[in-house]
């Protein structure tokens, strides 16, 4: 199991990123292209309008009484009456009275009532497709919470606190979902990570032999020499032939070449002969799947 397993160093993962560099580069601002389609055109844009109320225990707003915890608590409870309060089919019948176009369960999704940081302040927020429909249903939506709240909840009040006389609710120029920006970024992050690992897979599962600092990775061997083939018309990737070669006899006779690709002889310095036949061959390629 030991012997088949495959690691990574750190030497590979700049290899690749060195090596493909541009094709990343290119994968990654294509990314980036798609994400800014998405939000600039395919995507609905979505416009949100928020209000906030304020909510108190007791009516009685004199400078004379003192708040406690205990108000505190109470109009904190009553906040989260409101939530479910102002969400009612009541309310929203009524909502809905005056925007026809949509259904109940269409209105329960655009609105969001919710407590401000577990404190007394209401928010009101609704989003749809149009800014001022957006603007238009917050401003009913307020009107109609309030009258609800002053005709179920006795002991209390509500304070509008935006919008108001002096800032009254204004249409967003920009809409809230999506934001170019931040898919633009995402598509960039996510081209260059997709398209990293694609070619860190591809050079993993590579079984081609490989220069000599990749053969004494694999079996631990040193390389003391290569013999570059100048006859390869594509001389960007590495090619290897294997050659068999024997003392030649005494009527002169030349050895004759085990693969394609013309004949070629190693002159002997010695009584020994260099050879690597084809069986060697077949190992080493064998060696290289497994470890793939």
């Amino acid at each position: 199991m030991e012997e088949n397993e495959q690691t990574i160093d750190l030497r590979v993962l700049l290899k690749v990123l060195k090596d493909r560099l541009l094709p990343i580069a290119a994968s990654a601002l294509i990314a980036a292209a798609l994400g800014f389609m998405l939000s600039a055109v395919i995507i609905p844009k979505q416009y949100t309008v928020e209000a906030r109320l304020f909510v108190e225990n007791s009516v009685d707003n004199s400078s004379n009484s003192s708040i406690n915890i205990n108000d505190i608590n109470a109009a904190q409870k009553i906040v989260t009456t409101c939530q479910v309060l102002f969400t009612s089919d009541r309310v929203l019948g009524d909502l809905k009275s005056v925007f026809d176009d949509y259904t109940i369960n269409e209105l329960k999704d655009m609105i969001v009532i919710e407590a401000v940081d577990s404190t007394e302040i209401l928010r009101i927020a609704v989003t749809t497709l149009d800014p001022q429909t957006s603007v238009d249903m917050v401003s009913k939506l307020v009107e109609l919470s309030i009258n609800e709240f002053e005709r179920v909840i006795k002991n209390g009040s509500i304070i509008p606190i935006y919008p108001d006389a002096e800032h009254p609710l204004e249409a967003p120029l920009s809409p809230s979902f999506p934001s170019i920006p931040m898919f633009s970024v995402v598509g960039l992050f996510i081209g260059l990570v997709v398209s990293y690992i694609v070619f860190l897979i591809i050079e993993m599962i590579d079984i081609k032999v490989k220069p000599g600092d990749d053969l004494m990775q694999m079996y631990g061997i040193p390389v003391f020499a290569e013999i570059m083939d100048f006859e390869l018309s594509d001389k960007s990737s590495y090619k290897y032939k294997y050659y068999s070669t024997s003392t030649p006899a005494a009527s002169g006779s030349t050895p004759k070449p085990t693969a394609k690709g013309g004949s070629k002889s190693i002159s002997p310095l010695s009584k020994n002969t260099v050879s690597a036949n084809s069986s060697d061959a077949e190992k080493i390629g064998d060696k290289r799947k497994e470890n793939a």
